[in-house]
């Protein structure tokens, strides 16, 4: 735990949407947020203490993810986020209740903790009838309230009896927990040393902004420092260029996913006009385009987050599928049904993002790249367009019937001939000219297979006269 007391923000950055959704972030007044959140959460006719109960637990919610930096520590530029699936609703300029707008000022100062801890709780809470969590439920507090219950005996029922109610905090700016005691720096020598530098050279190859180590040769100097920070810097950590555990276990799960990174390939499957836009529920039976989408996406994550498994890619929701999206559901602590409801989606696309964002989409000669995190279309400009303009260029080396087209970046007529053109040589059924996540795949495993077979090693007959 950290040696300091939390103190309340006077201000507080909330971001209008999931984690990795463009939205905007907006700035308030810790107090007048919680007021917010309160008259989104709540309904104002609820028993006082009943929404003294909830009140609190929504400011320790908050005042937990300013404390321990949440989301700064992993690069973000906001405090919080407006999305329930991650912490609790938001509404912009929404009207406040009087009677929230009052309690709110007489707690905001306030929040629970575990007896013994400094840090404030991540008191989660629901419904307890649409949703249910392991925290404070909503509906269970008005009853317990209208059974004559005070709110310190509401939040114990839920949170337990080790729960205390810390009062008067000092307002200030909240200092944030630090990273995990250095191991390696620069100075440092041994096998450790060496095994750090080949790892990141590894991942450079995928992430070239982390430049080259060289000699690697197990001496922690300035290159080693360099190359350290730019990992840190790509992957949302403190880039002070010391490996401590967390740089460490992050280094490891990158250079295990790199290194797997081609093993996710659509070949020979039946694929259709996906988009990421959750359409309707998927279960065990479903068929067709969202299930397509959502097998890829759990096959990306798998590579980096070992507790989820990856399902066949095959478009039908069968029983690996159904395991593959329990896993997740469990990792991200969501309820293992194995369904994919709106809820799931939107957190899978979420983590999925959070992943490729972490990519540099600049297109390097061989190099494979996965699908960019939208819909690419007419009109879409950017260096995921290039880089599928390069692919596609590269395939008409072997497959004239394809246009070539010039890759600048820009989706015109020419880019959307080229996809089409595409689809007829390669059978796939429709004639629209987006790309989505599996055409995306399957543009991107042809050209590894037209690179890589391409490719002489020393020694190695061309199958042709080299002049």
């Amino acid at each position: 735990m950290p040696p300091f007391e939390p103190r309340i923000p006077e201000q507080i950055v909330i971001h209008l949407g999931p984690p990795d959704s463009p939205a905007q972030n907006v700035t308030e007044s810790f107090a007048d947020y919680i007021k917010n959140v309160a008259s989104s959460e709540v309904y104002p006719t609820w028993p006082e203490e009943a929404l003294k109960a909830n009140i609190l637990a929504q400011i320790s919610v908050a005042l937990n993810r300013v404390y321990t930096g949440y989301y700064r520590a992993a690069g973000y530029d906001f405090d919080i986020t407006s999305s329930p699936a991650y912490d609790q609703t938001y509404v912009y300029q929404r009207d406040i209740y009087s009677n929230v707008a009052t309690l709110v000022d007489e707690l905001f100062n306030s929040y629970i903790r575990r007896s013994g801890n400094i840090e404030p709780l991540f008191a989660q809470f629901c419904d307890g009838i649409e949703v249910k969590c392991d925290g404070l439920t909503q509906w269970g507090s008005v009853d317990m309230a209208e059974a004559g219950d005070d709110y310190v005996t509401i939040l114990k029922n839920f949170y337990g009896d080790d729960i205390e109610i810390v009062r008067n905090v000092p307002i200030g700016e909240a200092e944030i927990s630090r990273p995990t005691p250095v191991t390696l720096r620069e100075g440092d020598t041994g096998a450790d040393v060496e095994l750090l530098q080949r790892r990141l050279n590894r991942i450079s190859s995928n992430f070239p902004g982390i430049p080259k180590i060289y000699p690697a040769d197990g001496y922690f100097g300035p290159s080693t420092t360099e190359a350290v920070k730019e990992f840190q810097e790509v992957f949302g950590l403190t880039p002070d260029g010391l490996v401590g555990e967390a740089t460490w276990n992050e280094i490891l799960f990158i250079y295990n996913a790199v290194k797997k990174l081609y093993e996710i390939s659509s070949e020979g499957l039946n694929i259709t006009d996906v988009t990421t836009s959750y359409v309707n529920e998927l279960a065990l039976g479903s068929q067709g385009e969202g299930v397509l989408t959502v097998q890829y996406f759990l096959s990306y994550i798998a590579l980096f987050v070992p507790t989820v498994l990856a399902p066949m890619l095959d478009g039908s929701f069968g029983p690996s599928t159904e395991e593959a999206v329990k896993s997740f559901q469990r990792t991200y602590g969501l309820a293992d049904t194995g369904v994919v409801d709106r809820l799931t989606y939107d957190r899978l696309e979420s983590v999925y993002n959070s992943f490729v964002s972490r990519i540099d989409f600049n297109y390097n000669l061989g190099r494979i790249l996965p699908f960019p995190g939208r819909i690419i279309g007419e009109g879409s400009e950017g260096n995921d367009v290039r880089v599928i303009q390069e692919y596609l260029n590269f395939i008409s080396n072997s497959y004239p019937e394809i246009p070539k087209t010039t890759a600048d970046g820009i989706y015109g007529p020419g880019t959307a001939e080229q996809i089409r053109a595409f689809k007829r040589v390669f059978g796939l059924p429709g004639d629209s000219a987006r790309v989505n996540a599996p055409l995306w795949n399957s543009i991107a495993s042809i050209y590894d297979d037209l690179y890589t077979g391409s490719t002489v090693t020393e020694g190695q007959y061309p199958g042709y006269e080299i002049s």
